[in-house]
């Protein structure tokens, strides 16, 4: 019997996976669990993060994760110094095949010796536009260095929408492998016990996600719904603007009908989808978000812009609504039309969970990753030969 195939996911991956904060760390957190399933690969995450304090390793049958501690810089952003320590790792861990979700990851790995799949989550030129500040700037500028040098030199590119694929249309002579978010298994179970009028944005409270917009639109939308009322779900660090999104909620009189959660565990945003009504989305930049995902595979209508490549996730009119891009106006109109025929909401419910379960299974997710290592492996990848 063959060896398993040594696998190595350099990415972000949450430190406690009862409480996952930002979509790459959850995806890669679905990836190893259905990789675990899997008797044929042996993982290797590798995590090179300010958020660890004590480099360790924890190893749990065929995945074993390697965290490694990156102390904060304030000059040179961490993403330079960690391409050196990635590098080394792999040198050390030896695996036929490196997954970067990073294209500092990915550049990592070229100088490690190896030719990487990439999987690409974000557009850093559009990202920029809502991160100000001069450490942003030049960490995007750094991020868009390492970009450069990945596309000239890797081969395979997976990526988690069209949208990216047609952003990065001739900048990269790399063959194209068209590969989904997965959903977490159990949301295709989940029980539904929706309230009436619950909206659910589960987001951070910053300016991509837009929260402001929606806030607007609840306002619209309450003349004809009076019951509706929104749930905030994720991230309230950005102090300043967390601010002005409470002072415009007072500005309309809606202070008792929006509700900032701050980041859930996990048993928690399985109760705040549970309850939703529907699930709506006003960010202006997004790839392929997790939180639609997530939601279609609970049978949860989503309303969204049609920022990026939301509207590859969400079908218009067949498992939710899709409008432009901060127009709060057509965002008003388009939770009122989903939830003012309980035929047409339970429709798109159905369509949804179809539509999610016929994408997004885990299982199916990680089968399309393995078909691109193995034909990677097979095209001569691996470590590059000595020079």
């Amino acid at each position: 019997m063959s060896r398993p195939l040594r696998v190595a996911l350099v990415s972000f991956y949450p430190a406690d996976p009862a409480r996952i904060s930002g979509g790459i760390r959850a995806v890669t957190h679905l990836l190893v669990m259905g990789f675990r399933r899997r008797t044929d690969v042996e993982i290797h995450v590798i995590h090179c993060h300010s958020d660890i304090a004590a480099g360790r390793t924890a190893s749990d049958g065929n995945v074993t994760v390697h965290y490694l501690a990156m102390p904060r810089r304030r000059i040179m952003p961490n993403m330079a110094a960690g391409v050196g320590r990635i590098a080394a790792a792999l040198q050390e861990i030896r695996p036929d095949v490196v997954n970067a979700h990073n294209p500092s990851f990915a550049v990592a790995a070229l100088e490690a010796g190896y030719r990487p799949v990439w999987t690409i989550h974000g557009i850093p030129a559009e990202e920029v536009r809502y991160n100000p500040g001069l450490f942003n700037r030049l960490s995007f500028a750094l991020m868009g260095y390492y970009e450069r040098r990945a596309l000239a030199r890797v081969r395979e590119i997976t990526a988690i929408s069209p949208y990216i694929q047609r952003s990065y249309a001739g900048r990269t002579g790399a063959r194209w492998h068209l590969i989904d978010n997965p959903a977490p298994d159990d949301m295709f179970d989940l029980p539904r016990r929706p309230v009436s009028g619950r909206l659910l944005l589960p987001a951070s409270v910053i300016p991509r996600k837009d929260p402001v917009t929606l806030i607007r639109a609840l306002a619209v939308a309450r003349r004809e719904r009076p019951d509706l009322h929104l749930q905030i779900a994720g991230r309230i660090n950005e102090t300043a603007y967390v601010a002005q999104v409470q002072a415009i909620c007072r500005e309309l009189g809606l202070a008792d009908r929006v509700e900032l959660l701050g980041v859930q565990s996990q048993p928690q945003m399985r109760q705040r989808y549970s309850e939703a009504e529907l699930v709506v989305l006003s960010s202006r930049e997004e790839v392929s978000p997790m939180s639609a995902i997530e939601a279609l595979a609970a049978g949860i209508p989503v309303v969204t812009t049609r920022a990026g490549g939301a509207g590859f996730v969400v079908e218009d009119g067949c498992t939710g609504r899709v409008v432009d891009v901060g127009d709060a106006e057509a965002l008003a109109g388009a939770i009122l039309d989903v939830l003012s025929d309980p035929a047409r909401y339970r429709e798109f419910g159905e369509r949804a969970r179809a539509a999610a379960d016929s994408r997004f299974r885990l299982d199916r997710v990680v089968g399309k990753y393995l078909e691109v290592y193995r034909a990677a492996t097979g095209n001569c990848f691996g470590p590059l030969p000595s020079q």
